[in-house]
């Protein structure tokens, strides 16, 4: 069996390689990277999985990808994955995620391939829930109330889609916040750790920073 992960070497999509290379041994692991993709996240199991450039903004490169590794599993974990750049370059996040996602399926149809795809959808598309409404449920409407989320909210119903259409293999899963090992420390609670442990070590002042906690 092959498996393809896109945005292997990020925090979601690395943990997820080492989880199947330790499970499966018999599994074909590949993973799609930019040049300008940082590495350390797999440094420890790089050899056992096989790289591959891809943008997933190329229709061409994506089907070029596609072709190559025939995949029978696609983990599409790729994507412009932080809330506060989407405000910033909102185009990019809408481009990114949704034809990035499109450009998987496509190429999936034109080379005649039948594989279980899985696309990482997100808790943001829920955006405006009111009180009377939790626990939030998969049933919940979807009010998205940023840009990434409204990217997610495409991605999910672009698999419904294709699976109603053409019978593609999508599992649309809908992931809340997750942490550990490898997230960036973009994300708060990474944040947090990493000051913390800086501030353990002596490297920085035993004072925390920290933005809005209204959250």
């Amino acid at each position: 069996m092959r498996v393809l992960i896109t945005g292997v070497t990020g925090f979601a999509g690395s943990h997820l390689a080492e989880y199947i290379l330790a499970e499966f041994p018999k599994v074909e692991v590949y993973g799609t990277m930019r040049w300008r993709s940082r590495t350390e996240n797999i440094r420890d199991f790089e050899s056992n999985i096989q790289l591959l450039e891809c943008d997933l903004r190329d229709q061409s490169s994506v089907k070029q990808l596609i072709e190559r590794v025939r995949p029978d599993r696609i983990f599409h974990l790729a994507a412009q994955s932080f809330v506060p750049s989407s405000w910033n370059a909102p185009g990019e996040s809408l481009t990114t995620n949704i034809l990035g996602q499109l450009h998987i399926f496509e190429a999936v149809r034109a080379t005649k391939l039948d594989p279980w795809i899985q696309i990482a959808c997100s808790s943001e598309e829920y955006g405006l829930v009111h009180a009377d409404e939790l626990p939030i449920r998969e049933t919940n409407p979807l009010r998205p109330l940023s840009p990434y989320a409204v990217s997610k909210v495409g991605q999910d119903y672009l698999g419904y889609q294709y699976f109603k259409s053409f019978g593609t293999k999508v599992v649309r899963t809908r992931g809340f916040n997750h942490d550990g090992p490898r997230r960036g420390d973009v994300f708060v609670s990474s944040n947090f750790a990493k000051q913390l442990a800086s501030i353990e070590k002596g490297i920085k002042s035993p004072v925390m920073y920290v933005g809005n906690l209204e959250a």
